[in-house]
């Protein structure tokens, strides 16, 4: 029979593991990001189970004489990390002109640097990070920081060069910064589309930008992506 000994410091230490790790979570499961509440308690978890497991078998090694064997924990917090980075790679998303998801890759990441924090039994610098990680996500988030936004315009309409020359020229009164275009041919009399890169500050801009598109000489169908 195998003789099971309770070692209730480890316990403790996979345990605080799994409610750091959720309360990272749970701030992500309410804002309805791919990687929340069990995620972020597995990564934490393991990361802990990780370090544990090590230096208990270091441990070991020495009770038993085997210390000529050297181990040295930062590899194993380095093998964490850079597993991790394969998982938070996969909560990215990238669109043509945009990326989602780094937020929650880089939760996942530090939540990885808590679970090997508490597993080393640093348990006051695994709570604090706990504590600036929420709020770096809670607070943070509900600050409004003026900041510069990107979307696309996409135009159609005849007039050649001169309905490319005109379509700029509204679209920088309108306060947009032109970042780059696209122009596409459609018919040789004329016709063209043009899907136009541009940044702005406003946040607050809905169906007036497609109003005033259709302002510009010789449009016919107008399209707006933020």
């Amino acid at each position: 029979m195998v003789n099971i000994i309770w070692d209730w410091h480890l316990v403790v230490q996979l345990l605080l593991a799994t409610v750091l790790g959720a309360l990272v979570g749970l701030e992500r499961e309410i804002h309805g990001r791919p990687a929340g509440l069990r995620t972020h308690i597995l990564v934490c978890l393991g990361a802990a189970l990780i370090i544990v497991a090590f230096e208990e078998l270091q441990a070991a090694l020495v009770r038993d004489g085997g210390d000529i064997l050297a181990m040295d924990p930062a590899r194993a917090a380095a093998g964490v990390i850079t597993g991790i980075g394969f998982l938070g790679a996969g909560t990215i998303l990238k669109g043509k002109d945009h990326v989602m998801g780094l937020t929650t890759a880089a939760s996942i990441w530090v939540v990885a640097a808590i679970g090997i924090t508490t597993g080393l039994g640093q348990y006051f610098l695994a709570i604090i990070a706990t504590a600036l990680v929420l709020f770096a996500l809670f607070v943070l988030h509900k600050i409004d920081i003026k900041s510069e936004h990107y979307g696309e315009i996409f135009l159609k309409g005849t007039g050649g060069i001169s309905f490319y020359e005109s379509s700029r020229e509204q679209i920088t009164l309108m306060g947009f910064q032109i970042k780059g275009y696209d122009i596409e041919a459609v018919t040789q009399d004329g016709e063209i589309k043009i899907r136009f890169l541009v940044k702005y500050k406003q946040p607050e801009i809905g169906a007036r930008v497609i109003e005033r598109l259709f302002l510009i000489k010789g449009v016919t169908a107008v399209s707006w992506e933020k």
